[in-house]
Protein backbone atom coordinates (compact mmCIF):
# COMPACT_ATOMS: atom_id res chain seq x y z
CA UNK A 1 0.00 0.00 0.00
CA UNK A 2 2.68 2.31 0.71
CA UNK A 3 4.90 1.91 -2.07
CA UNK A 4 1.91 2.53 -4.57
CA UNK A 5 1.00 5.80 -2.63
CA UNK A 6 4.69 6.91 -3.06
CA UNK A 7 4.26 6.01 -6.76
CA UNK A 8 1.52 7.69 -7.41
CA UNK A 9 2.61 10.67 -5.61
CA UNK A 10 6.47 10.68 -7.83
CA UNK A 11 3.98 10.44 -10.80
CA UNK A 12 1.72 13.45 -9.87
CA UNK A 13 5.24 15.34 -8.93
CA UNK A 14 6.41 14.26 -12.79
CA UNK A 15 3.18 15.19 -14.75
CA UNK A 16 3.30 18.65 -12.66
CA UNK A 17 6.87 19.44 -13.77
CA UNK A 18 6.73 18.52 -17.23
CA UNK A 19 3.47 20.73 -17.59
CA UNK A 20 5.00 23.55 -16.03
CA UNK A 21 8.04 23.12 -18.34
CA UNK A 22 5.77 22.62 -21.66
CA UNK A 23 4.11 25.50 -20.71
CA UNK A 24 7.51 28.13 -20.84
CA UNK A 25 8.67 26.38 -23.74
CA UNK A 26 5.40 26.94 -26.22
CA UNK A 27 5.80 30.62 -26.34
CA UNK A 28 9.77 29.95 -27.89
CA UNK A 29 8.47 27.00 -30.06
CA UNK A 30 5.69 29.33 -31.25
CA UNK A 31 8.02 32.26 -31.99
CA UNK A 32 10.64 29.88 -33.50
CA UNK A 33 7.73 28.36 -36.17
CA UNK A 34 6.52 32.13 -37.15
CA UNK A 35 9.83 32.84 -37.88
CA UNK A 36 10.39 29.59 -39.91
CA UNK A 37 7.25 30.63 -41.63
CA UNK A 38 8.28 34.75 -42.60
CA UNK A 39 11.50 33.46 -43.42
CA UNK A 40 9.73 31.47 -46.48
CA UNK A 41 7.10 34.03 -46.90
CA UNK A 42 10.14 36.97 -47.42
CA UNK A 43 11.56 34.39 -50.11
CA UNK A 44 8.37 34.26 -51.75
CA UNK A 45 7.97 38.03 -51.89
CA UNK A 46 11.57 38.57 -53.52
CA UNK A 47 14.51 39.24 -50.96
CA UNK A 48 15.58 35.63 -52.00
CA UNK A 49 17.82 35.32 -48.51
CA UNK A 50 19.10 31.35 -49.48
CA UNK A 51 17.13 28.89 -47.33
CA UNK A 52 20.40 26.63 -46.23
CA UNK A 53 20.86 24.90 -43.14
CA UNK A 54 22.40 27.15 -41.25
CA UNK A 55 19.73 29.94 -42.08
CA UNK A 56 17.16 27.58 -40.38
CA UNK A 57 19.06 26.66 -37.87
CA UNK A 58 19.80 30.43 -37.06
CA UNK A 59 15.76 31.49 -37.39
CA UNK A 60 14.77 28.33 -35.68
CA UNK A 61 16.90 28.76 -32.26
CA UNK A 62 16.89 32.96 -32.62
CA UNK A 63 13.38 33.26 -33.68
CA UNK A 64 12.18 36.58 -34.84
CA UNK A 65 15.51 38.02 -33.50
CA UNK A 66 17.44 35.48 -36.06
CA UNK A 67 15.32 36.33 -38.79
CA UNK A 68 16.53 39.67 -38.22
CA UNK A 69 20.08 38.93 -37.97
CA UNK A 70 19.31 36.52 -41.51
CA UNK A 71 17.57 39.26 -43.37
CA UNK A 72 20.93 42.10 -42.41
CA UNK A 73 23.28 40.22 -43.19
CA UNK A 74 21.34 39.07 -46.43
CA UNK A 75 21.27 42.95 -47.48
CA UNK A 76 24.21 43.90 -46.14
CA UNK A 77 26.10 41.24 -48.67
CA UNK A 78 28.07 39.43 -45.50
CA UNK A 79 26.59 35.81 -45.45
CA UNK A 80 23.38 34.19 -47.07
Amino acid sequence: MLVEIIVFVLAVLIAVVLFKAIKKLAPLIINSVLALIALVVLNLTGLHVAINIWSVLIVAIGGLPGLILVVLLHVLGWAF
